[in-house]
């Protein structure tokens, strides 16, 4: 979470998709020379498109350009690390 500054999610195994994206926005710093450190954007739009964006380098992925399962993994982590709502009880 990029105002906490506290991890969201943890991810093992392979996860192609979503590490091969987040390698390649990585590689792009390294190459400029840019620190690691600052947080990588994932934008929801209003039509349900998510973007991820590195406003360190002004590289920026259109998710839905890889198809409705990948765009998915990263759809999953707009929700992590949110608190659950409340459940309200009626009678």
């Amino acid at each position: 979470d990029a105002q906490s500054r506290q991890n969201v999610a943890r991810f093992s195994g392979e996860q192609g998709f979503l590490r091969s994206t987040l390698r390649a926005l990585a590689r792009e710093r390294q190459r400029e020379k840019i620190s690691a450190e600052a947080p990588f954007l994932l934008i929801g739009r209003t039509d349900g498109r998510l973007t991820l964006l590195d406003p360190a380098t002004g590289q920026r992925i259109d998710l839905e350009s890889f198809g409705p399962s990948n765009a998915a993994v990263f759809a999953g982590l707009r929700l992590a690390g949110q608190e659950p709502m409340p459940q309200s009880h009626s009678r």
